[in-house]
């Protein structure tokens, strides 16, 4: 780790705050993320793009966020589990389109190491959503049943960064 653990808890709030930002700045710089958002979604695209060999879209393309020859049209969704994969931890960010041919879903670990990685076709992230009016699109969770649904890609994310 690149900040001892005990620097971080004796650290002041603005500190901790203003390191993030540093941080999200070299992130930019070196392409990893584009934007001011949350770095995790990012993150798994470009690593996404990476491992399997993709172009990441521009960020206005909202109905998938890499082509690739093996899987196509590709959603990148992704979380960090924390816990021991509570409800609200399983919760994707929403679906708000269905044009896309594959949705990976990637669930990383604390220290951002992939704990597991699959690609799930259009078809079953459909059935397995539940539409809500409040976020505009659908809600899935990467349940046990939905990522076994899957093609489990882990084994080619292992030796990643």
């Amino acid at each position: 780790m690149l900040i001892n653990p005990q620097t971080l808890q004796d650290a002041p709030e603005l500190d901790l705050l203003s390191t993030y930002e540093s941080i999200l700045g070299e992130l930019a710089r070196r392409g990893v993320i584009r934007t001011n958002d949350s770095p995790v979604g990012q993150y798994a695209e470009w690593l996404a793009a990476r491992v399997l060999d993709g172009v990441r879209e521009a960020n206005s393309v909202k109905s998938h966020d890499l082509i690739c020859e093996e899987f196509g049209r590709v959603q990148v969704k992704s979380r960090v589990i924390r816990g021991n994969a509570k409800r609200a931890e399983t919760q994707l960010s929403p679906f708000r389109s269905f044009e896309f041919d594959n949705a990976l879903i990637l669930l990383f670990d604390v220290r951002y190491a992939v704990a597991s990685a699959t690609i799930v076709a259009a078809d079953l992230i459909r059935s397995a959503g539940r539409q809500s009016s409040h976020v505009n699109g659908s809600i899935v969770r990467a349940t046990p049943a939905l990522l076994s649904s899957g093609l489990d890609v882990s084994a080619r994310f292992s030796s990643t960064i």
